[in-house]
């Protein structure tokens, strides 16, 4: 008897393996069998977090529940799930709504076209040009109305979608010339709101179903019995590609961040084994099988334009993996896109701690990927933390294994994810200069001195939000209290007189760190301030930075007349590094995580102190 899809999935041993299969094309042929699968899945994850979703739509939308348990459950997940009354309930969008007292993680606005504008149901060729000009910016108007009113009440993340058009274009194989197309029109609409959404919203999202719509083909996403009787238009495959979207936006928001992609060699950058094939042996090129992996290495090069970290960590000959890096004709991924490696013949879970040490990073943020049985097993047991994906035994699978693992999505890209690769070969070379001046004899302070530090404090900078409330989000060991704050609290606190939110990014004779440490004071009328958060990267961890932010930030609220500074730690799993921080910056400990500082009798630090040059900068609203 042959084995279905279906048997597959039940089959699978763990929660890994049953995303691989998902991610490996395995079909889910109804509502009935993904409720068999999350049962399924529940089994592999039995301690699960909740994960509220609220809907609201003009179209059918509770039929998605099936296809929502799925996708949650396979992300370790349970769903709890609110559907507003059916059409556009604005009046969702009031303090006392059920949406609102639901209090969803996120809030998917399912919408059609022609809930922006009646001229959207008709065709639009006959407006012309300008016609359609004046449209575009009344529908543009009246979706940042809509969208303006949920964000003014706490709905969570909001996820903005519109149901693609059931029918071809309109002007058929015409469509790609005309001037007055509405496939045209309606690509420039969706990058205008998307533009607003980026720079305008803060925790919101472009959900973009006609990419949903090339993924799995019209006959696939629209269900058409469904659509005419119910008002609902997805067919199987649609409905669980949309609902893994929307939730892998939600596991990004509830779950530890993913930042470093840790691959082998060996049967997953390359086909074959490289120390007994050869160079020339490896499958790798523009044929078959090694275009597959060609393919793969180019996806992981997309990873890495996210913002993800790139390592390597093989049992192998370094210099059979070092000559195919180097030499190989077809090879995508280089030395230079991997801020770390491990090529030796230790064990994989050794190399991922040791990799995490270098890197000054929690293992929870570690996505290892690799295709041996036994040595994914081996790191699933001694390292439970670090999320496994084995790469499948067949090359067609390859190149989408990593394309369902929620976490290496992202809600937003800043100028540090883009150059986080750099930024690690940086510290690399500053490691170096300070091996190098130890074994000269040279102390710690000179090497810090040799970096020729610059920092710049920026102070109410609403330029950063984005890479802010990432920092709130992502940083776990060297912050005092792991307070979390999406966008609109950031902006918030930016926009509130009483708050003082600094940032700071530091260059020196390597480069430029971006923006790595935040700290936030809310300051009372009777001259006093606590410190709600304080924060940095790794990354500059050693240099002194810390303390230099904020002593430079203590000087600032001195000369504000306060006298008066509370702060607080609060104990995590991971935030040990940061313990003493407060009290080795002269803060008088009151006893259960609570400091203080008196500035008139413990005033700051000069900043000649450091070995850093200090730039402030103030946004003038502040």
């Amino acid at each position: 008897m042959a084995t279905t899809d279906l048997d597959q999935l039940l089959s699978t041993a763990h929660i890994a393996q049953l995303r691989a299969a998902l991610g490996a094309g395995r079909r889910v042929a109804g509502p009935g069998q993904a409720l068999q699968v999350a049962a399924h899945a529940r089994t592999l994850v039995p301690d699960r977090r909740t994960l509220r979703l609220a809907f609201v739509h003009t179209y059918t939308s509770d039929l998605l529940d099936p296809w929502l348990d799925l996708a949650t459950a396979v992300q370790g997940f349970d769903a709890a799930n609110y559907h507003a009354p059916y059409g556009l309930a604005l009046q969702e969008a009031s303090a006392d709504s059920a949406l609102v007292a639901h209090q969803p993680h996120l809030t998917v606005l399912l919408l059609q076209r022609e809930d922006l504008h009646p001229d959207l149901s008709r065709p639009l060729a006959s407006l012309g040009v300008e016609g359609q000009r004046a449209l575009r910016a009344q529908s543009l108007q009246r979706l940042q109305d809509i969208v303006s009113m949920f964000r003014a009440f706490k709905v969570g993340h909001i996820v903005l979608s519109f149901l693609p058009r059931l029918t071809p274009p309109e002007l058929g194989l015409y469509a790609a010339q005309s001037e007055v197309s509405e496939t045209a029109w309606w690509v420039d609409f969706k990058s205008a709101a998307a533009a607003w959404l980026r720079s305008s919203v803060a925790a919101a999202q472009f959900l973009d179903l006609d990419e949903v719509l090339a993924q799995v083909g019209q006959a696939a996403f629209f269900d058409r019995r469904f659509w005419y009787s119910a008002r609902f238009p997805f067919g199987a495959d649609a409905a669980r590609e949309v609902t893994r979207r929307i939730v892998a936006l939600g596991t990004l928001l509830q779950g530890p961040r993913a930042k470093v992609l840790v691959l082998d060699a060996d049967n997953t950058l390359w086909g074959g084994v490289v120390g007994e094939d050869g160079i020339d042996g490896i499958r790798l090129g523009p044929e078959y099988p090694g275009n597959l992996y060609l393919e793969f290495q180019r996806r992981i090069l997309d990873f890495q334009q996210r913002g993800f970290i790139l390592a390597m960590c093989s049992k192998n000959n370094a210099t059979d993996v070092d000559q195919v890096l180097r030499e190989h004709p077809h090879q995508v991924l280089r030395d230079e896109h991997f801020a770390a490696r491990r090529v030796n013949w230790v064990s994989k879970p050794e190399n991922l701690v040791s990799l995490a040490a270098e890197l000054n990073l929690g293992l929870d943020s570690f996505i290892f990927v690799d295709d041996s049985d036994h040595e994914c097993a081996a790191v699933r047991h001694a390292l439970p933390q670090v999320e496994v994906v084995q790469v499948p035994s067949r090359p067609l699978d390859v190149p989408r294994c990593l394309d369902q693992v929620a976490r290496l999505e992202v809600l937003s890209l800043t100028r540090e994810d883009l150059a986080k690769t750099e930024m690690y070969a940086q510290e690399r070379k500053r490691r170096e200069l300070l091996d190098g001046a130890s074994v000269a004899g040279g102390s710690a302070a000179d090497y810090l001195k040799r970096l020729g530090m610059r920092m710049k404090v920026s102070v109410g900078n609403p330029a950063h939000l984005a890479r802010l409330s990432q920092l709130t989000q992502k940083t776990n060991q060297y912050n005092l209290t792991t307070r979390r704050y999406d966008e609109r609290q950031i902006q918030q606190f930016l926009d509130d007189e009483q708050w003082l939110v600094a940032d700071f990014s530091l260059v020196d004779a390597f480069g430029d760190s971006g923006v790595v440490g935040l700290a936030m004071f809310r300051v009372d009328a009777e001259l006093r301030a606590r410190l709600d958060t304080f924060l940095m990267s790794c990354r500059v961890i050693g240099r002194e930075a810390e303390a230099a932010f904020l002593h430079a930030l203590l000087r600032k609220l001195a000369d504000r007349g306060i006298v008066e500074v509370h702060a607080e730690f609060i104990g995590t799993a991971k935030n040990s590094l940061a313990a003493g921080f407060l009290t080795a910056q002269g803060f008088e400990a009151l006893g259960e995580g609570q400091f203080q500082r008196d500035l008139r009798v413990a005033p700051p630090r000069a900043e000649g102190d450091f070995p850093i040059e200090i730039f402030m900068h103030v946004d003038e609203r502040v």
